[in-house]
């Protein structure tokens, strides 16, 4: 009985073991034979991007300055004599020529000074004239001088001879030695006379040369009280007004030559050889601006002797071409100057470098990074464009000309924009 229960009990767990173990082989059957999904590769990403074509050719890089109108000729123009300010026939801003009247002087102190150096010159002009009388004179009384001495020396010796024969007295024959005496006297001082009439001439007419030459400064100073435009040009500034009474060297005005303006602008000392070489030779290095809505052409005409404490390059100075334009002086103006041009440069778009010395060329749709020399920029329809050399590119060329943050070389690329030339 007892044998019987336990072989019905062990019945009992044996048979749910089993249908967890036939249950778990059929799972495991079931995942070992279900079927796979199809496996598809990973599409490689294309980024868009625009190129463009190059070609080499010589070119001029051109760099971009910041200039000043100046002019070499700006004059402050100061009072020359004590007068008073009569009349401003000029003011400030006024367009004068040269020799206008800008600011009148009273002219009667001056004049009465005119008038005292005229006397002057006509009283020395009357002694020389009465000097060169005085010489025709004594040179006629001088024979008669010689002649009364002769005779007064011939009377001498006939008293000697009377006196010997005792015929004389001893007080006639002193009063015949004084009379020869006083001859003698009297034809040495016409003499001394007619020996000194060119040294009296020369002081005369070196006096009068004197006096000349203060009567043409008097003139010239009253000339002067007309202040006169030396140079066309544009009134800048007037520093006094009718009724001031003004000094010699005290300041009157200022003027500037507005046919002969320049503009200032530094030139990058990196430049400053091949400028210098190309001046050395005579070449004309080119320039424009920008000025009242028109494009000026301006020409190099040469660089400043010094550089200044502090600036990081040299002065070049530019002259307009053709007829001078109206402009203020100490304007600024943007100028676009031309350097002397290089063989085989290649144009590219501001946007194609990258790193400053490398850019991508497109083949086959992948990008390939190239090492390339900047060697200055230039400027087309406003748009600044760099010029690069390298030996490895060549015309024809496509260039990347989009800035992609994960461009390398090998990057697949599609370019979606029509393609561009560089310049």
């Amino acid at each position: 009985m007892r044998q019987s229960m336990g072989t019905s009990g062990r019945k009992r767990y044996l048979l749910p073991l089993l249908l967890v173990v036939i249950a778990s082989a059929v799972i495991a059957l079931l995942v070992a034979t279900r079927p796979s999904p199809p496996e598809t590769p990973a599409a490689e990403k294309s980024w868009p991007v625009q190129a463009a074509t190059i070609e080499s050719a010589s070119r001029s890089p051109q760099l971009r300055l910041l200039g000043r109108i100046e002019t070499p000729f700006q004059s402050t123009l100061s009072a020359a004599v004590t007068a008073d300010v009569a009349r401003l026939p000029r003011l400030e801003g006024q367009r004068v020529t040269q020799g206008d009247v800008m600011i009148e002087l009273d002219a009667a102190e001056v004049r009465l000074l005119v008038d005292q150096r005229e006397a002057d010159v006509a009283e020395l002009e009357s002694q020389i004239e009465q000097e060169r009388n005085q010489y025709r004179a004594d040179q006629r009384l001088l024979e008669r001088e010689r002649s009364l001495v002769a005779l007064a020396q011939r009377s001498l010796e006939r008293e000697q001879r009377l006196s010997e024969s005792n015929l004389n007295s001893q007080a006639r024959m002193d009063q015949t030695r004084e009379a020869v005496q006083a001859a003698e006297i009297s034809l040495v001082n016409r003499e001394l006379a007619v020996a000194n009439h060119d040294s009296r001439l020369k002081a005369l007419q070196a006096r009068l040369e004197r006096a000349q030459a203060l009567l043409s400064q008097a003139r010239l100073d009253l000339d002067r009280t007309r202040i006169r435009a030396p140079f066309a040009g544009v009134i800048t500034a007037i520093d006094v007004s009718p009724g001031e009474r003004v000094r010699p060297g005290e300041p009157l005005l200022s003027l500037y030559a507005d046919d002969a303006l320049e503009i200032r602008a530094q030139v990058p000392m990196p430049h400053i050889g091949p400028i210098q070489s190309a001046l050395a030779a005579g070449q004309s290095l080119r320039a424009t601006t920008e000025l009242g809505g028109d494009t000026r052409p301006l020409t190099l005409q040469r660089l400043s002797g010094q550089v200044n404490r502090g600036a990081g390059g040299v002065d070049a100075l530019f002259r307009f071409r053709g007829e001078t334009p109206d402009a203020a002086l100490n304007r600024t103006l943007d100028v676009i100057l031309e350097l002397p041009a290089q063989p085989d440069l290649f144009s590219v778009p501001v946007a194609a470098l990258y790193d400053e010395r490398t850019l991508f060329r497109i083949q086959e749709g992948r990008l390939e990074s190239l090492d390339v020399e900047v060697v200055g920029t230039h400027f087309n329809s406003d748009r600044q464009h760099l010029l690069i050399r390298s030996s490895h590119l060549t015309d024809g060329d496509r260039i990347l000309t989009t800035q992609l943050p994960n461009a390398i070389g090998g990057l697949r690329v599609d370019v979606r924009s029509p393609e561009t030339d560089g310049d």
